[in-house]
Order: C-alpha cells, then structure tokens, then sequence
C-alpha cells in the first residue's frame, strides 16, 4: 500500500468523481483508476461503486475513507514537524532547458513553499546535458524535448511551442512568416548540438534538403539572445525563451512556415523514482503551472 494510493482515494471519495479527481491530481483516468483498484485489491475490498452519476462510498468504503484522511494528516503533520530533519540535504532536482527558467521557475518555487514539505533544487542547463544527468541520478525529474532518445524513461507530455525566426530589433516582421527553404538567408546563431533545439532544426532541414547557415554556435541562450540583439545574427527560438527580450524592443521574431518548426516539451522521470511522492509532487506542479495533463507519451528511441 502507497500513501499516493490513499491519496488518490480521499480525492476521489471527496469530488464523487474519477473525471474531476484525475483532473485536480493532474494524472490520466486510468491511472487513477488503476491505483484505486490496486488499493481495493490490496484491502479485499470494494471502496467505490461506479454508476454514470460518478462514485459513492461503499459502507467499507466510509470506513476506510475516515481512516485513510487520518493517515494521511499524521503523515503530512510528521513531515511539516520532521521533513527537514529527517532528510537532511535531500532536495527534489529538476533540470530546465537553457532559456525557459524565466517561464516558470518562479511560480515553481512559489507554489512549492506552499505545498511541498522539502526543498527544490533548479538546474539549468543544455537539453542534451540534462538528459545524461537524469539517466545519471543527478537530477530527478527534467523537461526535455520529444525528439531526444527517451528509452528507459518515464515520459510525459507538458507541451507544444512553435519555433520562430528572431533577429536584431526591427529586421523581423510577423506579420510576415519566413519560408523553412529561405532560412539560408540568414546567418544563424545556434545552441550546439548537444541541445535538442538544435538537433531538432538540423532534422528538419536534412529532411527538407535545405543547408542553414552557421555564423557561430554557443552554449547559452542568454549569450546568443544578447548577441542577435546587437544585429551578429538571427537565431531560432521559442516565444516563451524569446518573449521577454521582445517585449523590452530587444529582438524582432516572425513565425517559420512550410513547414511550420514546433517542439513538444515532456517531463521525464527514471522509473525507478516513480514511487517518489515528493517527485510526484513536483511533476504535477510542473504540468498544473503548464496547464498541461500528464499523459504518458511513448518514449522515442
């Protein structure tokens, strides 16, 4: 028995509804439905009748509801008492692209203060750098992109972002899309390889038959972004990285078209960490900050 599975269950029993209670838990129906049958296999008992209204309690049900709500405070009063002392050191580690820290890293660390009784640990770094350090066991959860080989990865989708053109402020217009064929027109700034933006650009253009032009490649974002907006070169980038310059009257960007360049970002866990509640935890923070369900993707080779 897990404290998620009792946990699950008192969120279910309260809503009356495996719909509402997988969407406020922030996972899929039937992993939720599965947890609470494993709890009632483990109890050998039935907790929930299902009816097209939604869930009711069984009379061992209430019983076990009552139990597992004082379970669950006592647990929780014990780590707000003991969490800190307990595990002296122990930090949840999540591992962000380079570039999207602005995007959520402080509503993250807010809503962690409210709700998690341990420390979080943010590490920035290349796509392809946080991926070794996940496999590694330096981080425990990291946002990756889809494209990057995920085998033996726990993976699950947060979401999509286009791909745009950014340049010097003024040279860009975006009302006035560029074409994927017309971007050897402009030198190009990119991450090196070992970021999956990169890689990502370099497939698309091998599968298109088109050869980008290369000004330079560098390890930081915040470098690159200060060298397009002193006119060196364009580069490719996501709004949610390039926003905030753009708004300053740093960077000018337009949307690449034919075809249109998108990312999809997931999260990715080892499995042997799943069991963690306070990964978990930090995972679904992560996804409710996205707006984004965490449905399991199948992890590309």
């Amino acid at each position: 028995m897990e404290l998620r599975q009792l946990r699950y269950f008192v969120e279910t029993a309260h809503r009356r509804s495996i719909t509402k209670a997988a969407s406020a838990l922030h996972i899929v129906q039937p992993a939720l439905t599965a947890q609470i049958k494993a709890l009632e296999d483990e109890l050998g008992i039935q907790l929930l009748e299902r009816s097209a209204r939604g869930v009711s309690l069984t009379v061992e049900g209430e019983a076990v509801l009552r139990d597992a709500v004082s379970v669950l405070r006592a647990v929780d009063d014990l780590k707000r008492r003991h969490g800190v002392a307990a595990r002296p050191g122990r930090a949840v580690k999540i591992g962000i692209p380079n570039g999207m820290t602005r995007t959520f890293a402080g509503q993250l660390i807010e809503r962690a203060r409210q709700q998690c009784s341990f420390d979080i640990e943010l590490i920035e770094g290349m796509s392809g750098h946080l991926l070794e350090w996940l496999k590694s066991g330096r981080l425990d959860i990291a946002v990756l992109f889809a494209s990057q080989p995920l085998r033996q990865l726990e993976v699950r989708r947060l979401t999509a972002d286009s791909i745009d053109l950014v340049g010097p402020p003024g040279a860009l217009d975006a009302q006035r899309p560029v074409a994927f064929r017309d971007l050897p027109q402009y030198p190009l700034i990119l991450p090196n390889a070992k970021h999956g933006l990169t890689r990502h650009i370099q497939a698309q253009a091998r599968a298109l038959g088109v050869e980008l032009r290369h000004h330079t490649t560098l390890d930081s974002i915040a470098e690159i972004k200060h060298l397009v907006s002193q006119g060196v070169g364009y580069t490719l980038l996501a709004p949610m990285v390039y926003r905030p310059e753009m708004e300053q009257g740093l960077l000018s960007a337009t949307p690449v078209r034919d075809p249109a360049l998108t990312r999809e970002l997931v999260t990715a866990t080892r499995r042997l960490h799943e069991a963690g509640d306070d990964i978990a935890q930090v995972r679904a923070l992560v996804h409710e900050i996205c707006g984004a369900r965490q449905d399991p993707v199948a992890a590309p080779g």
